[in-house]
């Protein structure tokens, strides 16, 4: 089949990947309810509201229809309306995306960072102490959950011991309004170092590093696991036990010979990893207080919290419909580039 023919078969699967979600999505808010018009009108709606939302959504054409509206308005990146907010989902999902990519990515370039040498030296140390202890390690960042963790993290490092800021972007509610930082990507720590606010990117830096290591915990676990099992298998191979009969130095034989070839896993989980972050910034956002974000705004779609008026806030389905296809397609991107860089590195995998 050759790479660029591996490639465009990757890309065509991804194509249709997307292409199964927008169906799927389109099933849930045109066909499920008796009148889709009433699932988008939000509580107690008029039979006015009703008819102009049928007007402007196309609901009263046919369904097939209906169907070539969705798919071109996704085109022309038209998620809908907010019910909540009145506002395009488009933009609040651009709004909120980029500070979560930043979190997630910081996550997971520290999973990799941290996780990769301890999985080589738990390999190196098979069924010794610190095998055994790294073994444990990993596995509680896989099992406890995030959201005790990052409260734990806020009552020690910030309210006992004082180093890092308790909570939002900068360590405080108006640091961003008394530090505005221009808009250049969306992410306040990207923007503010392309600026060249270096100081106000320092300060937000600080501010989340708590947060990164809240969310990283987890698939740092997955990250030394899947490096320890990939670089055992990599040092029962016959060519590390005809590097270690040349006498090659053992240091060179496990971080560049066992190393290279026990990677193609672990980025195939870092690529997951990345993707899987976006649904633990749900709770880290939360508890850290980083808005904007997606965290923020999947509550804010499901409906979570209090209006002026106390009254609890009704699901925003045209919100939560625009979520999940974004966050379906960085999964699909993410995969995308997990499949490119593994034919890079083993160009086998093309054949």
């Amino acid at each position: 089949m050759g790479y660029w023919g591996y490639i465009a078969r990757r890309v065509v699967l991804a194509f249709f990947v997307v292409l199964g979600t927008l169906i799927l999505t389109f099933y849930l808010s045109h066909v499920l309810p008796a009148n889709p018009a009433i699932l988008f009108a939000g509580q107690n709606p008029s039979p006015q509201e009703i008819a102009m939302i049928e007007q402007e959504y196309g609901f009263n054409k046919p369904l097939y229809v209906q169907f070539l509206l969705y798919i071109s308005n996704f085109f022309r990146g038209n998620l809908g309306l907010s019910i909540s907010t009145q506002q395009p989902v488009s933009e609040l999902i651009a709004e909120s995306l980029p500070n979560s990519l930043t979190l997630a990515a910081l996550s997971t370039l520290f999973s990799a960072i941290l996780g990769i040498p301890l999985g080589v030296v738990a390999a190196r140390s098979r069924n010794a102490f610190l095998d055994h202890f790294l073994r444990i390690f990993s596995l509680s960042g896989v099992a406890l959950p995030q959201f005790w963790l990052g409260l734990v993290f806020q009552l020690v490092f910030s309210v006992k011991l004082h180093i890092f800021p308790i909570a939002s972007y900068g360590g405080s509610l108006f640091f961003l309004t008394n530090h505005p930082i221009p808009h250049i990507t969306g992410s306040y720590l990207i923007d503010a170092l392309l600026s060249g606010h270096f100081g106000d990117a320092a300060k937000i830096a600080w501010s989340l590093v708590l947060p990164t290591v809240t969310l990283s915990l987890y698939p740092l676990g997955v990250v030394i696991r899947q490096t320890r099992g990939a670089m055992i298998s990599a040092l029962s191979s016959e060519y590390i036990r005809t590097a270690k009969a040349y006498g090659l130095p053992e240091r060179e034989i496990h971080f560049k010979l066992a190393l290279k070839n026990a990677l193609t896993p672990v980025i195939v989980s870092l690529g997951l990893v990345f993707a899987g972050s976006l649904i633990g910034v749900v709770y880290v956002e939360q508890i850290f207080f980083l808005e904007p974000g997606l965290g923020f705004l999947i509550v804010q779609g499901l409906g979570v919290g209090q209006t002026s008026t106390s009254l609890a806030l009704s699901p925003d389905y045209p919100l939560i419909l625009g979520i999940t296809i974004v966050v379906v397609l960085v999964y699909v991107a993410s995969n995308l580039v997990v499949d490119i860089a593994q034919a890079v590195l083993d160009r086998r995998i093309a054949l």
